[in-house]
């Protein structure tokens, strides 16, 4: 299998938060030294293994 087939495909969205929700996003990517992409995709899949065990 090629290097390029093992590679995950990223997609670019754009979505809307409350800035207070953002705000905090952002002082929590900063404490972690993690960026914003990062810590929303953390918490995406954390909320969807979460569900899975309900």
């Amino acid at each position: 299998m090629s290097e390029q087939n093992n590679e995950q495909k990223i997609k670019t969205i754009s979505f809307t938060l409350p800035e207070e929700l953002l705000n905090r996003v952002k002082a929590y990517a900063q404490r972690e030294d993690r960026n914003l992409s990062s810590v929303i995709r953390l918490a995406l899949k954390k909320l969807l293994e979460s569900e899975r065990t309900k």
